[in-house]
């Protein structure tokens, strides 16, 4: 997009730059706290129509200057508290100030446009909204992605496995792909669109674990969100369907997650500290089965096997294999210093984290460092610039767990093989012995194996506001913004020669190097007009948007290494497994349009028009309207119902699109040697000309009640989401050369609803309560299916696998034997990967002013997994119970299960429900209620996040998954990574 100022655009910015004439001011003084008595820190003080401000300071005064012989109103508005208009006069003397508590958020603003928003209390739809006290006030979280866990009604949450650095795939509302468009959300960073892609580390080829599935979705790698520094963010938004996702068009199939970082606020500089030390506990260890003369018996039947354990007994070297490898107790370090103030021309914030974890298995662990610097300028009355940067290094060591297809290199899968008994450990040399009951030693591994990625990113953004005309009545702005997201990854996975499983192999030695380099920039411009037609209120927006993306990945493979290298250079065989680049092109142009009758009916229309590289019509643009409204009864003169503070009907309707993956859009050229000689071939991917974007169409009703002044909430919403051309592959006849040809070819449907109470049960000066209760469902199903119903993810029906057919979920899990339902693929069907209905409820309790403790736990219903690690562990005797014989056929259970899902083929052996109870996150702090020095404020705590679980499921946790953010392939699990309970105590100052 080009940019063109012409003369008489640069004379007007010109003019602006030379700000208003400073006029004559008075001043109003006065504080401003909470029903309790407690002053509130930062509250913004705004003359209204005006630019003019100020914030509270520590002890909750302000000084307010407004302009001479204008009897004006102040506006006070503080997030989580109602916004209250006082009127202001050089008369008025001391100004003290109560805001009450906003446990319904009316006055929140919410996202309605790209440039636009609306009070919560006017939106015609739901949305999801996360506060840096909810984000990070209660305990430290990992990464932002763990910090949503049970605070987001409609969001289904899993991750890859507990090893540090997260791993985390989100669902909004749903699927909303079956595997060509994104199954994750957009992300969006002060306005830039941010990298959350996990980078191939190649370690599944390197541990074998390639057969069945695409071999980059079994690399248990962590996806790019984990970069982010928690402590930063001030406000996440997150628009979970497409009647509020419209506006930002062909990425929003999804959703989307908007992200606000902190920002400085005029008046005395704050300096904040904040120390946060803690420790890991693995979690729901399953305590692998006991082995004595009887169990050898059973499962070995040898008398060498009877002479080992009696040797291992008398030597004392009978070892917990779970304790041994997961029994770590690291230490957690999370160190965060922030700046912020300055004047009402310019205000900053500056910050600098580290954050060290080691993880709950020696050599593994996340480490991520950060800086941050936003600055806020009023360049005059009427022109703003705003610039946000951040500087983010992260080191990860995730370790080597999940599947290996018994070609050795995963710690979890040897230990299914491994008895209590086994001599493992090394000698005194430093040489590790075989084990003779797998093929790898999983000490060797731990110890000598190396699994790294190490990222560098600069993200920045940049906003320019003018305000080019007002009036009495209406106003008209220009705002463009945008920003860059560059990203460089470096991994390296390493298996020396001497490891035992190396040693099987042609080619001893086994190493991945991998380079990964991003770069996404996006700018867009939006003019916005607001102006009073009578007694409705009219805004409206148009602009254009543009976001570049490029990409440039190297995957390279060194095996049979020389003494102890790792670099390619001493390699017997070099190749390499990957390199790609790709450049990707998307421009939109959206016009909006809101109204409001005096905050009683409210409307808002648009619609963006989209087009992108991606698609196979590169120059057509693609349609996404939107329309929302809501109807605020209480606000009608009525209305005379003294016990219901808000009742407001609301409905909305959009469509979002999903865009096709890199490269199925073009025929593409494949190298070939001929003959000796370096040639090329047209690729065995046709196109079908026709293809068009995946299409998300959305409608939503709501109901939202609010009792006793706002003491009792209810949030209610019923959406129907039809996800409409999804893009499969279709495969043509053999004799065409083609083996695929992307096309549009299913339609489904997903249906839930969302409903929220929120309550203030006891309010007083020595004791109050929050309370929040979520429940949400839904459920999917396809309603068209082109191409022959067909199964997808896993490793075949045997072990489990998903079904793709008319008129089931596309998260149906399937298996052995075969079925009578035929439209079923000739399977059984075993159950679902959604579940049925999902809670969580969050408690704030305040007591004596001082002392907080706040709650988070999450209730799931129902849900299937496939559970592969009972397999293993049947396999190789260890899984808990192993031994036992419930049903008194003279055969331990283990060889019971493993004989029915072998010699009967009933896969239901291992998939099994996923029911839990969590405690996501338990706080209790102490603030000191006085200044002590130069220490303004004082804050005390401990914390615990992933406190406790409980559940049936026989693994470590029930929403593991081994396939990462695949859309439709998650909850299979193969020996992951346990997840881990993390307990902290905190210090936090301001100075």
């Amino acid at each position: 997009m080009k940019i063109c100022f012409t003369r008489a655009s640069m004379m007007l910015v010109a003019m602006l730059l030379m700000a208003a004439p400073a006029m004559a001011q008075y001043m109003v003084k006065g504080s401003v706290k909470d029903a309790l008595g407690e002053p509130l820190i930062g509250v913004s003080i705004l003359v209204k129509g005006t630019t003019t401000g100020t914030v509270s300071d520590f002890d909750g005064n302000f000084e307010l200057n407004v302009p001479k012989d204008v009897e004006g109103v102040a506006v006070f508005s503080y997030t989580g508290f109602k916004t209250q208009e006082l009127a202001v006069s050089a008369s008025v003397g001391q100004l003290d100030v109560v805001l009450e508590e906003d446990i319904a958020r009316l006055d929140e603003v919410v996202v309605t446009g790209l440039a636009s928003g609306v009070k919560r209390s006017n939106s015609g739809n739901a949305v999801s909204t996360i506060s840096s006290a909810e984000l990070t006030g209660n305990t430290t979280p990992q990464t932002v992605d763990n910090a949503l866990y049970g605070k987001l009604n409609g969001v289904n949450i899993t991750s890859n496995g507990g090893a540090p650095g997260g791993g985390v795939s989100i669902q909004l509302r749903g699927i909303s792909t079956l595997g060509a468009g994104s199954s994750q959300p957009l992300y969006i960073i002060d306005g830039v669109y941010v990298n959350n892609s996990s980078i191939r580390t190649g370690r599944s080829q390197v541990s074998g674990a390639t057969g069945g599935a695409s071999s980059a979705t079994q690399d248990d790698a962590a996806n790019r969100i984990a970069d982010i520094n928690p402590d930063d963010i001030e406000r996440i938004e997150v628009l979970k369907g497409p009647s509020a996702a419209a506006v930002y068009g062909t990425r929003a199939n999804a959703g989307v997650i908007i992200i606000t970082t902190k920002k400085g606020q005029a008046g005395q500089t704050r300096v904040t500290l904040s120390q946060d030390i803690g420790i890991a506990q693995g979690q729901n260890f399953q305590n692998f089965d006991d082995w004595d003369a009887a169990k050898v018996d059973a499962y070995f039947g040898s008398q060498s096997q009877q002479d080992a354990l009696s040797a291992a007994i008398a030597e004392g070297r009978v070892t917990d294999w779970e304790e041994y490898f997961y029994g770590e107790t690291p230490l957690l370090l999370n160190t965060q210093v922030g700046l912020s103030g300055g004047s009402q021309k310019t205000q900053f914030y500056v910050s600098g984290s580290i954050l060290s974890e080691d993880g709950i298995m020696k050599n593994t662990g996340f480490d991520r460092y950060s800086v941050r610097a936003n600055v806020d300028h009023r360049v005059s009355d009427r022109i703003k610039v705003s610039l946000n940067s951040s500087y983010l290094k992260s080191d990860n060591d995730r370790g080597f767990t999940g599947n290996q297809n018994n070609t050795g290199g995963s710690i979890g899968y040897a230990l299914a093989y491994t008895p209590s008994y086994a001599n493992l450990f090394p000698d005194e040399f430093g040489n590790y012995p075989d084990n003779p009951y797998f093929n790898d030693n999983p000490i060797a591994i731990r110890d000598l194996g190396v699994n790294n990625q190490q990222v560098d990113r600069f993200i920045s953004a940049a906003t320019i506001d003018i305000d080019l005309y007002q009036s009495a009545n209406s106003f008209l702005k220009f705002k463009i913004n945008g920003g860059i997201d560059y990203l460089s990854g470096n991994s390296v996975v390493y298996f020396p020669e001497n490891l035992q499983h190396q040693r099987a192999q042609a080619n001893p030695g086994d190493v991945m190097w991998g380079r990964q380099d991003d770069l996404n920039y996006n700018i867009q411009g939006f003019l916005n007009y607001n102006t009073n037609l009578g007694r409705i209120n009219s805004n409206t927006s148009v602009g254009a948007v543009r976001l570049d993306q490029r990409g440039d990945y190297t995957l390279d493979r060194g095996r049979g290494l020389n003494g102890g290298q790792d670099n390619l250079a001493w390699a017997q065989v070099v190749s390499n497994l990957a390199q790609t680049k790709s450049t990707v092109t998307d421009i939109g142009y959206v016009i909006q349009e809101d109204l409001n009758f005096e905050d009683k009916i409210i409307v808002s229309a648009g619609v963006r028009f989209d087009k992108s590289t991606l698609n196979a019509k590169q120059d057509e643009l693609y349609a996404f309207p939107k329309l929302s409204g809501a109807i605020n009864l209480h606000n009608f003169d009525f209305w005379s119902i003294d016990a219901i503070s808000q009742l407001k009907l609301r409905a909305a309707y959009g469509q979002t699109g999903g865009l096709p993956r890199f490269g199925v859009t073009f025929e593409s050229l494949e190298s070939q040697l001929i003959g000796g000689q370096l040639g090329g071939q047209v690729g065995t991917r046709g196109v079908d000309p026709n293809l068009v974007p995946e299409t998300a169409r959305e409608i939503e009703f709501g109901i939202d009640l609010g009792l006793f002044n706002d003491n009792l909430v209810l949030e209610a919403t019923y959406y129907n989401k039809g996800v409409n051309d999804l893009i499969l592959d279709l495969v043509p006849a053999e004799s065409t050369g083609i083996l695929a040809i992307a096309t549009n070819a299913a339609d489904l449907e997903n249906r839930g609803i969302e409903l929220a109470l929120s309550a203030n049960p006891v309010r007083g000066l020595n004791f109050n309560w929050y309370t929040r209760l979520m429940y949400w469902t839904n459920k999917s199903e396809i309603t068209r299916l082109d191409v022959p119903a067909f199964t997808q993810g896993g490793f075949g029906p045997s072990l489990g696998t998903y079904l793709l057919a008319e008129g089931y979920s596309p998260t149906t899990i399937v298996g052995t034997p075969a079925g009578n339902d035929t439209p079923a693929g000739g399977f059984t069907v075993y159950g679902d990967r959604q579940p049925d209905f999902t809670m969580a409820w969050s408690n704030s309790f305040r007591i004596m002013k001082n002392l907080e403790l706040n709650l988070v736990t999450q209730y799931q219903g129902g849900g299937n997994a496939i559970n592969l690690s009972a397999l293993l562990w049947d396999d190789g005797g260890t899984t808990p119970g192993w031994d036992d014989d419930t049903n008194n056929n003279e055969q331990p259970d283990g060889l019971d299960r493993l004989l029915a899902w072998a010699a009967d083929g009933n896969t239901s052996v291992y998939i099994e429900e996923t029911s839990y109870l969590k405690l996501r996150e338990a706080g209790l702090y102490y603030t000191f209620p006085n200044e002590m020095g130069v220490v303004k404020r004082l804050k005390l705590g401990l914390s615990a996040n992933n406190v406790l679980l409980w559940t049936n499921y026989g693994s470590y946790d029930p929403e593991v998954s081994n396939f990462g953010t695949q859309a439709i392939t998650g909850n299979i699990e193969v020996t992951p990574f346990p997840s881990s309970r993390r307990l902290f105590f905190h210090l936090n100052a301001e100075f």
